[in-house]
């Protein structure tokens, strides 16, 4: 189960960082000061949080897949 929950939790940051990368200001992406700014008005937990969303969505279409 531990190998389960490592794939999980890495899945989960990969998705985060995704979701972030996609929302940040093109401007600001390789300024590290405006970075940091913007990652501190914009915490990271709704990132996650959509992370869980997409993760939940794929596993119930694997669970569906399977069943079948």
């Amino acid at each position: 189960m531990e190998t389960l929950e490592l794939l999980f939790a890495s899945l989960v940051r990969e998705t985060a960082v995704s979701i972030r990368d996609q929302h940040i200001p093109f401007a600001i992406k390789h300024d590290e000061r405006a970075y940091i700014a913007w990652m501190d008005e914009h915490p990271i937990h709704g990132y996650v949080q959509e992370a869980y969303r997409e993760i939940e969505e794929t596993a119930q279409q694997i669970r569906a897949i399977r069943a079948r």
